[in-house]
């Protein structure tokens, strides 16, 4: 070996060996530095893991990558009572970053140049040279690196240099930035932490912790400059994140301006859950109007009147301005603050920036008017409300309403001038659109790029509107369009038909970031692609989300290798349907083998990769797991093949997403001495576990503790009850929680706290055991209970029942109900009785004043009749339509009844769409004639705001609608799924009228059309125009029925002029539903291979049962026989396994049951269900188990319901009773109250008859 060679290989054992430490010699060779100067801080947990996935990100964006020098890898790790740079350790994590595709890794160099490398590398400068420009170049490198041992001199450094690897070096220092800053924080001095917090931002704008520990004191001038990086990453941060941040400013806010404390305890912690703050204002801001009467709400006057704090010194009414340089005091918690005290100074809300709208609104009813006006004119105002999603509408109205009525005077001209600073508050802006000119529209427009609001939708469109009327001649202006900005995806497709090639091309920018829906995007691709046209992958991203529009037949063909491992290409892949990313990836797929095409891909991209291709990737370490967005089947099957049969924590650590591949039987296999760290690193990942998972988690935990030590819940510490994950305790069998001791409540009170119940069945006893141990906790009667005590009950709340909320005191009961108004579920059994009371206490909901109307009313989806009756307001509309904006959009599939949490959403909706078409009565209008006030025909605008409430037009007034709104609306409307029969006999006979015949309509058209086309009889259907996989692709998601589904794929078969053995992958993945169009004969001829490739997305349609068997004879060729199928193929193989007869079905693996789809269990025909025996039963998990039909039960034997029982996590009596309804496709039932509603009402009466009789 040359002499270089060895001295390069003792280097790297050196860095070897200084690595190899682990955290605690790391930690211990640091205590010692002085922190009279800073200089590196202790190594923070997961080090390692953290700087390599930032500097992953430098990779990924193109940034040049340092190169280490031997000398810097020879330099002396440790010296006499110096804490080691941390910079040692570089060239290690360096070299554990994945290449660019193609590239190989530079060597080392032996001497003290750098090697030049070629330019298309894009390897340039070094870490050496850059030192060497701002160290003492006359220096070697040993003292380089202890001259620069101080952390702030590193960054201050690293800020005042334009050296090309800068992305690195601050990703490396990111994650011992911000420790230094929580270790340190209120000891350092200002100039020290503003360099710290610029070394700490790509931590939490990139990565960062999902619960944040945050100081628990600051000085004044370093709490304002920690929250200017707050507000600088927000858009990175989580729901939970930002509100964490929010409670903590508050609480600091008080400790620095006031020198009291929202928790006045003497362990102020700073991960403290937040206060019943929230929830007293709440109570404020709603029980104010009375039980019955219900006072409006009080004037202006009388908010600042008689809502003012007193105060002996008016001086501490005031912030004071003084600059506190240099202050090195720790302000205390400090005495419990004053009720009501108003906290919220206009120096307070500039520092706070967007966080201010995530606070209770009322807090900004109360703010004095001089502060509030104050704080509108800071240059920090519409940065405060300026790129922030998720605005709540009764905040944004509250406080918009109050800048216009009491900074503004409510004179219109004065805010038209000031539009322009409103940001995200102009979501709300409820003057006269239609009025404004051109330039105040553009202006306005401006500021609605962030809304969330569908009232905001009306107000684009109306403003967009206003623009275009301006304009002379047919064609928009290039300028027109740029000032239009996202909200151009408001233009009707006829003004989009019209514009001009060149004009489009020239605004591209603009066009690129708007959102558009499939037959937009599809006009604009048309106009800016030739259909001969080889696209180029510079091209296709230059599309942005105008690329939905390309035709996959273009994707295909396209050249764009050399977006492979770049951010682009997930980005672009987000805004393409499942059709067009299996078409791009066949494209990627020509030329690249399949190991560097899973390596250089992510996203979704990643998701439609078949289990074919990642088996011929061959991945082997769990290192290549990371940072990537795997499907459950591909977790499934790259945790087999990479770990085996065995996890270790330091491998699901590493897992993400992939840990949805971890099996029961993996997680059985655990030693008990390691299971609840396995379990502690496996809850990490909750939002990628199944409900199975956890509960084998759970189960596993508690069986190895009661082995360690018998009766371990019965004398379980403190500090032993915390340890164990909240998602996991809550499984606990209720005999283990009611026999609990006192000596734990603390703890088993604040991780009730935290607790998520919907992994519990709702018929669990478990969930009632937990709500009686958390009284017992509180060892005070129900009457007793105060405010705190029910705040301090979590989500428990939820489960109280009727006859304990009516015993609370009035404090406490007012706190529940609003408690209740936020729960995602309600037991059924007590939701009439829970409705009733909110009756007693707040009146009649058509009494209701507008802010008990936001503040309660989720709980009117308790009763539809309540809902449905409710009488006219002019705030009503906007605030039901804000409780729908709340509440999650509905699922894809129905979670089945055990585990179900949105409430049905069909008498909002409906109600809604009355508020919508029927004019405001006047006041003389009779109740009898209002009726006659509902509009005749749809508009276009209506039929823009209303999207998917469209159903509930009648057809009568469908058939009214004019030729003009048809041609418009078509696209919107042929969105809509759920129309009945009448419905779409209207609607097909007017779009005979308005463009012919079904045979005469373009491709065109019949995409436009869309759900409508279900409207046409068969001989039409096999009449329309579909020769591409792009036209079935977006016919698929609708309702149709199997005769449709035969004349639609017999029509594109004849008019494309394909066979189904000529049937490649990619038009198997456009036909979707329509391959249960085939006969059984052609079902038998489809190509295996493209059916290894395409089976995902076969196996996600519900085909008749006979052609299920077909498709099933097609996956036993492809995968083997069933008895041998792995979790892998049993999950990408969905809705197929129905085809399986009993035999087959008897013959799978248990360990494989509960990777099957939820879907397809109530597809299972009885019989062959029955033929599963009691254990395999038991392997399906509560989230298969749940999804057994009444039918399918009853053709079970005793032991057989009982093992069903088990797996759900019910006894057996109880688990006879659930019930899940057939998933076949049928228009939804709109009106009514659901039956299982109904059910409940019925079970909350048995104990009452009971009583009765005994």
């Amino acid at each position: 070996m040359a002499p270089w060679g060895i001295t390069v290989f003792i280097s790297l054992l050196a860095v070897h060996s200084l690595t190899a430490m682990d955290h605690e010699q790391m930690m211990n060779m640091m205590q010692g530095y002085n922190n009279s100067m800073m200089r590196f801080p202790p190594l923070p947990p997961d080090f390692m893991k953290m700087a390599t996935t930032l500097m992953a990100k430098c990779s990924k964006m193109g940034h040049p990558t340092p190169m280490m020098m031997e000398k810097l890898l020879n330099s002396s790790v440790v010296e006499d009572n110096m804490p080691p740079n941390p910079f040692l350790m570089l060239q290690t994590l360096l070299s554990s970053l994945p290449l660019p595709l193609g590239m190989t890794p530079p060597p080392l160099q032996p001497n003290d140049t750098m090697e030049v490398l070629p330019p298309e590398m894009d390897w340039v400068s070094s870490l050496t040279s850059f030192y060497e420009s701002q160290c003492n170049a006359s220096q070697y490198m040993t003292e380089k690196l202890q001259n620069c041992s101080s952390l702030p001199r590193l960054i201050d450094i690293m800020r005042n240099s334009t050296d090309s690897t800068q992305c690195f070096l601050r990703a490396f220092v990111a994650p011992l930035s911000w420790t230094a800053l929580l270790t340190n924080g209120s000891d350092i001095d200002s100039g020290d932490f503003s360099l710290l917090l610029w070394g700490a931002k790509p931590f939490l704008q990139d990565m960062p912790p999902p619960i944040l520990e945050l100081p628990a004191q600051l000085q004044r001038p370093n709490l304002a400059a920690m929250m200017r990086m707050f507000s600088e990453v927000f858009s990175s941060l989580t729901a939970e994140q930002r509100a964490q941040i929010s409670e903590w400013i508050k609480e600091r806010v008080t400790q620095n301006y006031f020198n009291c404390s929202l928790n006045p305890s003497p362990s102020d912690k700073p991960n403290s859950k937040p206060d019943s703050g929230y929830m007293e204002q709440q109570m404020a801001e709603s029980n104010t109007e009375g039980e019955k009467g219900k006072k409006e709400e009080q004037t202006e006057k009388d908010k600042e009147e008689g809502k003012k704090p007193k105060s002996d010194n008016q001086q501490e009414d005031k912030i004071t301005e003084e600059k506190v340089e240099g202050e090195k005091g720790r302000p205390g918690p400090g005495p419990g603050c004053p009720p009501g005290m108003m906290w919220l100074k206009a120096e307070v809300m500039e520092m706070m920036g967007p966080f201010l709208t995530l606070l209770p609104s009322a807090e900004f009813q109360t703010v004095p008017k001089a502060e509030l006006c104050q704080f509108f004119q800071t240059p920090q105002f519409p940065e405060s409300f300026r790129g922030v999603r998720g605005v709540t509408p009764y905040l944004g109205r509250i406080l918009l309403g109050r800048l216009k009525k009491e900074c503004l005077q409510d004179n219109k001209q004065v805010l038209l001038q000031q539009l322009g600073r409103l940001g995200s508050l102009a979501c709300f802006y409820d003057d006269d659109a239609t009025s404004l000119n051109a330039s105040f529209s553009k202006t306005l427009l401006s500021q609605l790029g962030e809304c969330e609001n569908s009232g905001a939708d009306t107000l684009t469109k109306q403003l967009v509107m206003a623009v275009v009327s301006s304009e002379k001649g047919d064609s928009l202006s290039p300028q027109t369009l740029q000032s239009l900005g996202s909200a151009v995806s408001a233009l009707p497709l006829s003004q989009l038909d019209k514009l001009k090639t060149a004009d489009v091309q020239e605004t591209l920018s603009t066009f690129s970031k708007a959102k558009w829906i499939p037959a937009q995007a599809q006009t604009l691709a048309s106009k800016l692609l030739r259909e001969d046209e080889e696209v180029s992958g510079e091209k296709l991203v230059s599309l942005g989300s105008v690329v939905r529009g390309v035709a996959s037949s273009m994707l295909q063909k396209a050249k764009a290798k050399e977006l492979l491992g770049t951010e682009e290409l997930e980005t672009m892949s987000r805004e393409m349907s499942s059709l067009q990313r299996t078409a791009l990836l066949e494209g990627l797929r020509s030329g690249v083998n399949a190991s560097a095409l899973v390596r250089s891909i992510s996203g979704p991209l990643l998701a439609s990769l078949s289990l074919s291709t990642l088996e011929q990737a061959d991945l082997r370490s769990v290192d290549e797991l990371e940072g990537k967005n795997w499907t459950r089947a591909q977790s499934a099957f790259l945790v087999r093949k990479v770990l085996g049969g065995t996890i270790q924590p330091k491998d699901i650590m590493k897992l993400n997403s992939a840990v949805q591949g971890v099996t029961c039987e993996m997680i059985d296999r655990v030693n008990k001495s390691d299971i609840l760290e396995v379990a502690q690193t496996l809850t990490r990942s909750m939002h990628w576990l199944t409900i199975t998972q956890v509960c084998c988690s759970a189960k596993k935990l508690f069986s190895s503790l009661e082995q360690q030590r018998p009766g371990y819940f019965t004398n379980i510490t403190d500090s032993e009850l915390r340890a164990i994950p909240t998602p996991l305790l809550i499984h606990l069998p209720e005999k283990q929680i009611l026999g609990l001791p006192d000596s734990v409540c603390s703890g088993f009170l604040a991780k009730m706290l935290e607790a998520n119940l919907s992994t519990l069945p709702l018929s669990s006893r478990s969930r009632s055991a937990l709500v009686e141990r958390a009284l017992a906790c509180l060892k005070k009667n129900v009457s007793d209970l105060t405010t705190a005590d029910v705040t301090s009950l979590g989500p428990l709340v939820c489960e109280l029942g009727p006859s304990r909320l009516s015993a609370l005191a009035s404090d406490a009961r007012n706190a529940s109900l609003l408690a209740l108004a936020k729960c995602q579920q309600i037991p059924r059994i007590n939701r009439a009785a829970i409705f009733k009371l909110v009756k007693d206490v707040y009146g009649d909901p058509s009494s209701w004043s507008s802010s008990t109307m936001t503040v309660m009313g989720p709980l009117l989806l308790l009763n539809d009749s309540a809902l449905s009756s409710l009488t006219y307001k002019p705030w009503l509309k906007s605030i039901l339509t804000d409780l729908k904006d709340s509440l999650p959009p509905p699922l894809s599939q129905p979670a089945p009844e055990e585990f179900r949490t949105q409430p049905d959403l069909s008498p909002l909706l409906k109600k809604l769409f009355f508020l919508t078409t029927t004019r405001a009565p006047a006041a003389n209008v009779s109740r009898r004639r209002r009726e006659a006030l509902s509009i005749e025909s749809p508009t276009l605008s209506l039929i823009e705001e209303l999207r998917e409430r469209n159903v509930y037009w009648s057809p009568v007034q469908l058939a009214n609608m004019s030729d003009e709104v048809f041609t418009e609306a078509v696209p919107i409307l042929g969105g809509v799924r759920n129309y009945s029969m009448q419905q779409l006999k209207a609607l097909r006979a007017r779009a005979i009228q308005v463009w012919g015949a079904a045979h005469s309509l373009s491709e065109t058209r019949v995409r436009q059309l869309g759900c409508v086309c279900q409207g046409f009889n068969s001989t039409e259907l096999q009449d329309l125009n579909i020769t591409s996989p792009d036209t079935l692709e977006l016919l698929s998601p609708c309702n149709w029925t199997h005769p449709q589904r035969e004349a639609v794929w017999k029509g594109y078969a004849k008019r494309a002029g394909v066979t189904v053995g000529s049937l490649g992958a990619l038009e198997i993945v456009g036909l979707g539903q329509f391959i249960c169009g085939m006969s059984r004969e052609e079902a038998g001829q489809i190509n295996t291979t493209a059916f290894r490739e395409a089976v995902k997305v076969v196996g996600s349609v519900q085909c008749p049962l006979n052609i299920t068997e077909l498709l099933k004879e097609r996956a036993v060729r492809v995968f083997g026989l069933p008895r041998n199928w792995t979790e892998a193929q049993v999950s990408t193989l969905g809705n197929i396994i129905a085809g399986l007869n009993a035999t087959e079905l008897q013959s799978l693996s248990p360990s494989v049951l509960s990777f099957l789809s939820q879907s397809v269990i109530p597809l299972i025909p009885p019989s062959c269900l029955a033929a599963l025996s009691a254990n395999q039963l038991k392997a399906l998990g509560p989230d298969n188990a749940a999804m057994v039909t009444d039918a399918q039960r009853v053709a079970l034997g005793d032991l057989q319901r009982a093992a069903l029982g088990e797996a759900l996590g019910v006894s057996v009596q109880k688990a006879e009773v659930i019930t899940q309804s057939s998933p076949t496709p049928v228009p939804q039932q709109y009106g009514g109250a659901p039956r299982l509603w109904i059910m409940g009402s019925v079970v909350f009466l048995q104990p009452l008859l009971l009583l009765i009789l005994g």
